[in-house]
């Protein structure tokens, strides 16, 4: 039996083998919990053995009380594994004890099966049937994956480039898996689960080393990469400075400097969409490219960032830019950082700071 359940679920077996061995090598992600990633494994794991000993229950009838145990505990793994990818996928601050709520639906529904066939139940001929309820096991990991796709393009979808298909694509395979399993039977869904787990792990794996770990803005490699593979896309730049962070580090030291900086990381992602992205390119310096050319809008939103940031007790200077035929990307950024050098010139002549002296370092003694 075991040789069988081996030969017939290799390739889920394999990738749950190298994605333990993965997992176990990588602590954590920076946005995404491993924990979760180790609920699907494990659910996947327990779905081989739960199927393989649920076949064997099916040649003898005197087993019927335990393959209607493992069936349900099978069922309700189908949605424990897409569960687990939907926790690693949505904000930290979305996860709740209720995503789990129909997880246990689906138990308490399956669980009927020892007194009626509502879920499901076998014939004169011990042969298996679905009763009336029985499409809620599909129905709930299909839940989950539909929610799997809306986070997920919020969260790691490129505005351009492949890797925008990699989610949908893993979406419809699992889809196609659960479709099989209703009607025509079968454990696709175990693989499909695998195989998406692994290609959402490398696509966040991915986003994350593309991230700052101290704002959480795209991070300087981020910015080069898409002003070279988006050129013809970024419509308008726009270049930001805060103002006064040798200061603040000097006088208040550099906790204070990280605090200001984060404060200014979230509110360049406040205002960050599928139009909009915002990176920090250096110690104090960002940038934001802009994938249309409502000059109105941008000046809008550069006005209402200086705001914000002026608001939360810091400044900033910015400066931008939008793309013509007459001049390339690099030439539009550098119109941008020449704006935004002259609002800083006009930041430090309204506050009558000299800005050679405010650079220089701090005597010894």
């Amino acid at each position: 039996m075991i040789w069988d359940m081996i030969i017939q679920n290799m390739v889920s077996l394999f990738l749950i083998v190298l994605f333990g061995i993965r997992l176990l090598n990588k602590k954590s992600f920076q946005n995404a919990e491993t924990k979760y990633f180790w609920l699907t494994l494990i659910s996947c794991l327990l779905l081989v053995f739960e199927d393989a000993l649920e076949v064997a229950a099916a040649k003898d009838p005197a087993l019927r009380f335990w393959r209607i145990l493992l069936s349900i505990l099978g069922y309700t793994l189908r949605s424990t594994a897409a569960l687990g990818l939907l926790l690693v996928i949505i904000p930290r601050n979305k996860r709740s004890f209720l995503w789990w709520i129909p997880c246990a639906v689906t138990f308490l529904i399956n669980c009927t099966a020892f007194f009626s066939d509502v879920a499901f139940g076998y014939g004169e001929d011990y042969g298996f049937y679905r009763g009336p309820l029985g499409v809620v096991s599909f129905i709930v990991p299909l839940f989950y994956i539909l929610v799997i796709l809306i986070y997920s393009l919020r969260r790691i979808t490129e505005k351009s480039g492949s890797e925008r298909f990699i989610v949908p694509a893993c979406i419809l395979c699992c889809i196609a898996a659960t479709a099989k399993g209703v009607f025509i039977g079968g454990n696709e869904l175990t693989a499909a689960i695998m195989i998406s787990s692994i290609f959402f792990y490398i696509v966040l794996y991915s986003h994350d080393n593309r991230l700052d770990p101290l704002t959480g803005l795209s991070n300087r490699n981020a910015y080069y990469d898409d002003c070279a593979a988006l050129s013809k896309s970024i419509k308008a730049v726009a270049s930001l400075d805060m103002n006064g962070l040798k200061k603040l580090n000097d006088s208040r030291g550099h906790q204070s400097g990280d605090e200001a900086l984060k404060k200014i990381g979230q509110c360049l992602l406040s205002f960050t969409d599928r139009r909009t992205s915002a990176y920090r390119i250096g110690g104090d310096e960002f940038a934001i490219l802009f994938f249309h050319d409502d000059e109105e809008e941008i000046a809008g939103i550069e006005k209402k960032i200086k705001e914000k940031v002026t608001a939360d007790g810091y400044s900033i200077s910015a400066g931008y830019a939008v793309c013509r035929k007459d001049r390339d990307l690099e030439e539009t950024i550098g119109e941008s950082d020449r704006m935004m050098y002259e609002d800083k010139a006009r930041y430090y002549q309204t506050n009558g700071i000299d800005r050679r002296k405010s650079r220089e370092p701090k005597a010894e003694g």
